[in-house]
């Protein structure tokens, strides 16, 4: 039987040896057992790598679309909070011309 040596990201690794463990196998039978599967699911056939990568494709662009309608929402509560301040800010400048005024009349008499 031929061996085959493969470097994959210690995350990747990690992944493989607990759900190896979970099904009480060896990391090795379980890499097998996944080659084997995507084997029989047409990965090898042509056009089958091309429908995985549309596929994610499909879900990256669906959980951007999700995460710029949070964005979006996000930025009109930024939006309407910095509204508020200016308009709170404006009220307080004019109240704090007025006060002037007052004191101003005040020390004139």
């Amino acid at each position: 039987m031929p061996t085959v040596h493969l470097a994959i990201p210690d995350k990747t690794y990690e992944e493989l040896r607990t759900r190896a463990s979970e099904m009480g196998i060896q990391v090795t039978d379980l890499i097998k057992l996944y080659i084997k599967q995507g084997l029989e699911r047409g990965y090898a056939e042509e056009g089958g790598a091309a429908n995985a990568l549309s596929k994610k494709v499909d879900r990256v662009e669906r959980d951007t679309r999700v995460k710029i309608t949070y964005l979006e929402g996000k930025l009109r509560e930024l939006e309407e909070t910095l509204f508020y301040v200016i308009e709170r800010i404006e009220i307080l400048e004019e109240s704090i011309a007025e006060y002037k005024s007052r004191k101003r009349a005040e020390e004139s008499v």
